[in-house]
């Protein structure tokens, strides 16, 4: 399962291409996009290396495949590794047409020097408007074309090895750990979505483009390499024999109460001491030392807390490999006093629905007494949480909880003083656009004007209201619109008229929020 095909070099290739993207976004200048031909060269090297190591790994089931005494156990591995190796081919050659075309439209490569046979450089390598086209849906739709192949293709590879042994755990750490991946960016909150079609293929230049599309052939390769690795292993998979014993208590519960019982099942288990298989506990691998795993959890808070534990063996009657699943096992953790906390802080703000967790060790939430005071108001959903709404007018607030003890008696068991404040005043922006210099182009593709409030602990939602734009030409007359709602549609036209250097000043904000109507910061943009 160990993933063998990445080099240190390779990591550093991918590495360098990321910050190169990174470096576009903040302007740098056109020697950047030189660069990318390297990393291309680069890629493309990469590429034969892993073409080498595919083969060799062929070549051994090949051997295995001409003695008559290997050929029956390696017959089913070898032909999965033919239909990995096809559908890596028929993805290499998918890409390589995109990438010709996309150079075609882009202009071509420069001319090679008499004698070079070395891949030229493009001509128009900052040409961000021509593949634009060729991949939006609203063009020629390529790029959704091209996202759905990385991941049908990367599903398929993974698949090859689902019947090899643990081939579950081995599909789900193939399709983790591969590059070879197009998933759209998780929204968040108002921010206006974007597509990995957008971000990298629609908005990149030419260079980066074609690199990006080299390197995802790169991924594919890759990935043909471990899933390779994975079928040859399982050539000479042996069966599990045990040598040792060891018995075992399991308790149903690890908390038990004055009045109840403790229950525990009892059985002998076998185990090896010399196995390399994995173990897992909710999922997360596990330390293994002579056939046991040990776990270690720090105990934190107050709950009930579950685990499960499965194990890699093989079927003794079948010899197919499989997952030995543990039952559920729970234990308790406890804290000395009553545990009073805001789910995010320890301040509460006003007009917020602020969640917090209260909970008393050994007491039952039925029996826990919850109150507050200073403008604090509580409401119960559910055991041991809560929600808190705060009113203004106050600076602080408390929440103090109690315990109805066996006898009928009430003991105060603590209580927590929060602040109370507003929420923070938003930052304007303009799209996904914070105060700084861009292309026009970038500017006019934005719709809409947006309140972030960045870092905060919250998902509040911030509408702009209205606005006041000024353009601010250089040797020219001032420009200014005054725009109701948030919509970019009224200053377009200004922006339109920019040229470099122009500044365009956004004052008289005006938005709406948690707390009501506030006014917003000015911002202001520069055109590149």
């Amino acid at each position: 399962m160990t993933n063998k095909t990445l080099t240190p070099r390779q990591r550093m290739i991918n590495m360098m291409y990321l910050v190169l993207i990174a470096l576009l976004a903040l302007n740098v200048s056109r020697e950047i996009l030189k660069s990318f031909h390297l990393f291309e060269l680069s890629f493309i090297s990469a590429n034969r290396n892993v073409d080498i190591r595919n083969s060799e790994t062929m070549a051994d089931f090949q051997r295995l495949m001409k003695n008559d005494k290997t050929r029956p156990k390696t017959e089913k591995w070898y032909a999965l590794a033919g239909q990995a190796q096809a559908i890596s081919r028929e993805f290499h050659a998918y890409v390589e047409k995109m990438k010709a075309e996309v150079v075609a439209n882009g202009g071509g490569r420069e001319d090679p020097e008499k004698g070079s046979t070395e891949l030229t450089e493009l001509k128009r390598p900052d040409d961000m408007e021509v593949h634009a086209h060729y991949f939006i849906d609203d063009g020629l739709g390529n790029g959704r074309k091209l996202q759905q192949k990385i991941n049908e293709t990367r599903e398929k590879l993974a698949a090859l090895v689902e019947t090899a042994r643990h081939g579950e755990l081995i599909k789900a750490s193939l399709i983790k750990s591969t590059q070879l991946k197009a998933m759209d960016p998780v929204s968040k909150g108002t921010v206006e979505a974007k597509t990995w079609v957008s971000m990298y293929l629609e908005n990149a230049p030419l260079a980066g483009v074609v690199t990006m599309l080299t390197k995802t052939q790169n991924d594919c390769k890759a990935l043909e390499a471990d899933v390779l690795a994975v079928l040859n292993e399982n050539i000479n998979i042996e069966s599990v024999s045990n040598n040792a014993q060891y018995a075992m208590i399991m308790p149903e519960n690890q908390s038990v109460m004055s009045g109840e019982s403790f229950k525990a099942r009892i059985a002998l288990v076998t185990y090896d001491t010399r196995t390399t298989s994995q173990m897992m506990v909710n999922g997360q691998p596990i330390t293994v030392q002579n056939g046991i795993g040990t776990i270690t959890i720090p105990a934190t808070g107050t709950g009930s807390h579950t685990i499960e534990a499965s194990i890699e063996s093989i079927n003794p009657s079948t010899g197919e490999p499989m997952i030995v699943k543990s039952d559920p096992v729970t234990w308790n953790s406890f804290q000395a006093s009553a545990t009073i906390s805001a789910d995010n802080m320890n301040v509460v703000f006003i007009g917020l629905e602020n969640p917090m967790s209260i909970s008393i060790p050994g007491i039952t939430p039925e029996n826990t007494i919850v109150g507050s005071n200073n403008g604090i108001v509580l409401q119960k959903l559910g055991a041991g949480k809560y929600i808190a709404r705060v009113s203004p007018g106050r600076n602080t607030g408390k929440v103090f909880v109690s315990a109805r003890m066996q006898d009928g008696t009430i003991k105060s068991m603590g209580e927590m003083v929060y602040k109370i404040r507003k929420v923070p005043t938003p930052k304007l922006r303009l799209g996904n656009l914070s105060p700084g210099t861009y292309e026009r182009s970038m500017l006019m593709s934005q719709h809409y004007l947006y309140a972030y409030l960045d870092d905060f602990y919250f998902n509040v939602t911030f509408k702009v209201t209205k606005f006041h734009m000024t353009l601010a030409p250089k040797n020219r007359p001032y420009q200014d619109v005054y725009v109701t709602g948030n919509t970019t549609a009224q200053i377009k036209p200004l922006i339109s008229s920019a040229r470099p250097g122009d500044m365009l000043y956004f004052d008289d904000i005006h938005a709406t929020g948690p707390n009501g109507a506030l006014k917003l910061e000015s911002m202001s943009l520069k055109v590149r």
